[in-house]
């Protein structure tokens, strides 16, 4: 493995100078040289090196090596610094708690007397009695066990954690339904935990340390919805978090066949159309081969200069005035949530329709720390999708211009708050060959001095009917002004008004043919 890379890099003299390799410029005509030390024996070096080239070809090495993943916590580097301070309110529970990181809070309790009132509500609903859904849920009580950090689950024993799972489970299922449903139930969340509260339970049942195994989901899910096993109302409700609205649009189905961890996995598969997104494919066939040794060809330095790789390109507005335009993209089936394309006068920018309210902060910052965790999906791609927003979205006025393509919807009132948010929103992390490829590709149609041309002609003359009217009349001024110096310059012979007059007289004597 080590001695793929010695092609491309050259050995450092001086590895105490530079202790970190990302910190070190490199250019075409040097070589580095990648030792893996340490005291790992000669098999598991091995094993970590099939490992991670397994990772590099997107196998799931999770199934070969048997790893059991866990429901974990937020990693502490995301809390330090100041906006992992700023943030920290962000990932912990303000309504309620749900599973055992955060159970029996004292600011918390207030909603464990309304799980009682949501597990009758829920019982009613699936025409079964308590017992019945105990009993069921104590079936998978120990996965349940298994799904969670190990010893955070020692205070409880079966029957508690139990009721809790139960509890906890029928509290997340009978707020979906109701806001999926949109019956008079959901009043009672309003009643019971007033309209602030409810406000805040859509972001408290997605953060990473308040997830519910959803091996218990399902099987509560079985009960209430045992035709389709819940799929039209995760479905409605997912839609309602991406665009505002809870209509099924899509024919995908919701659970696939692999079964998510938690419900914020779910929604993560949801969110960024698996299995693709940013173009991967693409990307991985041109990017992949050198990482593992192949001899594709290098065109830049670049591709191996994490700064350069990973540098933000243009916003909304200065790529408008580059002749790249928005455009909302309507078929989602194509898994592509950013698409961009190149023209030979303008560019096209393609961006799904994505909604915003005052728990997308939350939501975002969760799905990240997600990805960040050890044993999760490693491809970063919430964290790449946000990172190509933060820079788009600098301005309000880029806000505006995303808002008027019906690309963006908020309810945040300002356009500010959203430039606000993604400013706050950090992205330790992302999968630097999807944002390079899209990078490059602006880049390359931006330097282009006549697609650049052609678009400064088309957004400053063409972009609206009267500066086009404004342009025509103007040239047909211009053009008068010419003909007129001309012909001063150089006036018509004088039989000339003579020949003229003959002309004419020829075609007033010409008779028009009859009419049929």
């Amino acid at each position: 493995m080590c001695d793929r890379f010695c092609g491309m890099s050259r050995n450092l003299q001086s590895r105490n100078k530079y202790p970190n390799p990302i910190e070190t410029e490199m250019f075409e005509n040097e070589d580095v040289r990648i030792e893996i030390r340490g005291n790992i024996p000669d098999n598991n070096k091995i094993g970590v090196i099939k490992e991670w080239e397994g990772c590099l070809r997107s196998n799931e090495v999770t199934k070969r090596y048997n790893r059991q993943r866990h429901i974990d916590r937020v990693p502490p580097l995301l809390l330090k610094g100041k906006r992992g301070i700023r943030n920290r309110e962000y990932y912990e529970p303000a309504v309620v708690s749900l599973g055992p990181y955060h159970h029996n809070q004292p600011e918390l309790a207030r909603a464990e007397n309304y799980k009682l009132i949501t597990l009758e509500e829920f019982r009613l609903s699936c025409d079964k009695t308590i017992g019945f859904l105990y009993n069921k849920v104590s079936e998978v009580v120990q996965d349940a066990r298994n799904c969670y950090i190990i010893s955070s689950t020692d205070d409880y024993n079966d029957e508690e954690f139990t009721r809790m799972m139960l509890h906890d489970a029928c509290f997340v299922l009978f707020f979906i339904e109701c806001v999926s449903a949109v019956n008079n139930k959901a009043m009672l969340n309003n009643e019971y935990l007033g309209a602030l509260g409810f406000a805040h339970v859509i972001s408290d049942i997605f953060l990473l340390e308040n997830q519910i195994p959803f091996v218990v989901l399902e099987v509560l899910l079985e009960q209430r919805f045992p035709d389709d096993k819940g799929e039209g109302i995760l479905n409605k409700f997912f839609n309602y978090l991406n665009y505002g609205e809870m209509m099924i649009t899509r024919n995908e189905k919701v659970l696939e066949n692999k079964q998510p961890l938690h419900l914020l996995e779910l929604y993560r598969s949801y969110f960024i159309s698996l299995p693709a997104s940013l173009g991967l494919g693409s990307t991985r066939a041109r990017m992949w081969p050198i990482l593992l040794g192949g001899n594709t060809e290098i065109k830049s330095y670049e591709d191996f200069n994490y700064v350069k790789r990973n540098r933000s390109f243009a916003s909304v507005m200065e790529l408008k005035a580059k002749g790249i335009f928005l455009k909302r993209a309507y078929k989602e089936s194509s898994n592509e949530d950013i698409k961009f394309l190149s023209h030979c006068c303008y560019g096209e920018l393609e961006l799904v329709s994505r909604a915003i309210s005052a728990n997308t902060k939350a939501i975002y910052l969760n799905l990240i720390a997600y990805e960040m965790c050890a044993h999760n999906p490693n491809d970063f791609r919430i964290s790449t999708y946000i990172r190509v927003m933060k820079s788009l979205v600098v301005h309000h006025d880029d806000v505006k211009e995303l808002r008027n393509n019906n690309i963006l919807l908020h309810s945040l009132g300002r356009d500010e708050e959203v430039v606000k948010m993604y400013n706050e929103i950090e992205t330790p992390a992302v999968n630097i060959y999807m944002f390079n490829q899209l990078r490059r590709e602006i880049e390359k149609h931006c330097n282009s001095k006549y697609k650049t041309w052609a678009a400064e002609l088309i957004t400053v003359y063409f972009s609206s009917p009267w500066k086009t009217v404004a342009l025509l009349v103007a040239s047909c001024i211009l053009f008068t002004s010419f003909l007129q110096s001309y012909f001063t310059v150089r006036p018509l012979p004088d039989d000339s008004d003579a020949e003229m007059m003959r002309l004419l007289r020829k075609c007033v004597q010409i008779k028009a043919p009859p009419s049929p």
